[in-house]
C-alpha cells in the first residue's frame, strides 16, 4: 500500500497560496497623520493606517515610527544620523509592502546621504515593482557607479531591458554580472533569454543548461529549455523539459532585499516564505520559516501542519508526528492532521494508532475516500483489530 503524507499536507500549502495575495499597503485616503520634514529639502512622511495589520506588526512599526520622530525632532541631528533613521524606517515599511511611506523615507535618506547606494537601490526596486521603468533604470545605473560589484543591480537592469525588448542592453547587463561572478545562474538564465529572443537556440540551450546545473531547484528553466529545443526542432528534448517545468524561477542573490525582508515579523509572511521554500524543495528553509511562524503564533494550526510536512520531507518522522499532534490539540477536528498522523504511524509500524486516527477522519468526514481506502486496507491486514 503506497502512502503519502505530502498529498494531504500540500492541501494546506495550497490554502496558504491565497495568503500570498495579501497586500499590507495602506490606501492614501486612510492616512491620518504625518511627520513634517525637519529641513526644506526633505519631504513629509505620511504615517500609514495600521489598524488592519496584525498586532505584533502594528507594534513593531509604531515603535520604529516613534524612534524616527525622536530623531527628526531632536536638536542638532547630523545628516548621517537622520539619513540612517529615515532609511531604517523605509526598510520596515518596504518589508510590509507599505510602499508609499517607504518611498518618502528613502527619498529623504538618499537626499541626506547621496553617496549611500542602499537607499538609491531600494528606491529603484520600488520603481521596478511599480512599473516606473525609466526611473528604475536611472537609479540602478547610479548604483552601478557607486557599488559596481553588486551583482543584483546588473541582473535587475538586464531583466528590465528584457521586458522592454532591448536585448543588446540586457546582454551587456548580464555579461557585467558574469564579470563579477562567472557562475551566476541568474545572469546565465538572462543571457539564455536574450539568445532565445534572437532565435539563437543553440546559445540559449547552452546558457539554460549551465543555469540549471547551478540552480537545479529553479524548475522554470525547464520551460525555457523546452522552447529552445523546440527552436532546434529537437522535439524529444523539448518534451522531456516540458514535463519537468514548474513555478520556481532563478533568483539573483540580493543582500539588501534579503536583509530587508528579515525585518518582517508577521506570522502570515513566514507562512508564505515557508510555502515558497517548500514548493522549491528547500525543506530546511521551509521548516525554519514555519518555526518562526509558530514562535510568533503558537496556536497557528497551518504553521504546525506545514512544519510537519517539511519535517516529513527531511525524514524527521518523529518530529513531524509531534507537529501534527500539536495541531490536533488546537483543532481536534482537523482531518489533515489526523490523516497525516495515520500515514506516519504506518511508516513507523504503529497500525493501531493509524487506525484510531483514520476512524477520527471518517467520523468528521464520512466521505473522505483516501481515509476510507487506507482504513479498509489496514483492517484487512490486521485481523486482530476489530472495526
Amino acid at each position: 500500500m503506497k502512502l503519502s503524507v505530502q498529498n494531504r499536507c500540500v492541501l494546506h500549502l495550497v490554502v496558504l497560496a491565497l495568503a500570498a495575495q495579501f497586500n499590507l499597503r495602506a490606501a492614501p485616503s486612510q492616512r491620518t497623520d504625518s511627520l513634517p520634514p525637519p529641513r526644506p529639502t526633505l519631504v513629509a512622511v505620511h504615517w500609514p493606517e495600521l489598524a488592519q495589520l496584525e498586532s505584533d506588526v502594528r507594534d513593531q512599526i509604531t515603535k520604529q515610527q516613534n524612534s524616527l520622530a525622536g530623531v527628526v525632532n531632536g536638536p542638532n541631528v547630523s545628516d548621517t544620523t537622520l539619513s540612517a533613521a529615515y532609511g531604517v524606517m523605509g526598510e520596515l515599511y518596504h518589508a510590509y509592502s507599505l510602499t508609499a511611506p517607504a518611498r518618502e523615507c528613502y527619498v529623504n535618506a538618499s537626499q541626506l546621504a547621496p553617496n549611500d547606494y542602499r537607499w538609491i537601490y531600494l528606491l529603484a526596486k520600488l520603481d521596478q515593482t511599480e512599473g516606473r521603468v525609466d526611473e528604475a533604470i536611472r537609479r540602478f545605473k547610479i548604483v552601478t557607479s557607486l557599488k559596481p560589484n553588486l551583482i543584483a543591480t546588473h541582473v535587475n537592469l538586464g531583466n528590465i531591458y528584457l521586458e522592454l525588448n532591448r536585448p543588446e542592453e540586457a546582454k551587456r547587463s548580464f555579461l557585467a554580472a558574469l564579470e563579477i561572478e562567472k557562475q551566476n545562474p541568474a545572469a546565465l538564465y538572462g543571457l539564455g533569454q536574450v539568445a532565445l529572443s534572437r532565435r539563437r537556440y543553440a546559445d540559449a540551450v547552452s546558457y539554460f543548461e549551465k543555469a540549471l546545473v547551478l540552480a537545479p531547484e529553479a524548475n522554470r528553466i525547464h520551460y525555457a529549455l523546452a522552447m529552445a529545443y523546440r527552436g532546434l526542432s529537437n522535439q524529444e528534448q523539448a518534451k522531456i523539459h516540458l514535463a519537468q517545468q514548474g513555478p520556481v524561477g532563478v533568483r539573483v542573490a540580493d543582500p539588501l532585499m534579503d536583509s530587508l525582508m528579515e525585518l518582517a515579523q508577521s506570522t502570515r509572511l513566514y507562512l508564505i516564505r515557508g510555502k515558497q521554500a517548500f514548493e522549491a524543495k528547500r525543506y530546511q528553509e521551509a521548516a525554519a520559516a514555519f518555526r518562526k511562524a509558530i514562535a510568533l503564533s503558537p496556536e497557528s494550526v497551518p504553521a504546525h501542519l506545514n512544519l510537519g510536512a517539511a519535517l516529513t520531507q527531511l525524514g524527521d518522522l518523529k518530529g513531524a508526528v509531534e507537529e501534527f499532534e500539536k495541531s490536533l490539540l488546537i483543532d481536534p477536528d482537523n482531518t489533515n492532521a489526523h490523516y497525516n498522523v495515520a500515514v506516519l504511524s504506518v511508516k513507523q509500524n504503529d497500525r493501531a494508532k493509524a487506525i484510531i486516527h483514520l476512524k477520527a477522519v471518517l467520523a468528521i468526514n464520512p466521505n473522505d475516500r483516501e481515509a476510507a481506502t487506507m482504513l479498509t486496507n489496514l483492517l484487512a491486514t490486521s485481523p486482530q483489530t476489530k472495526p
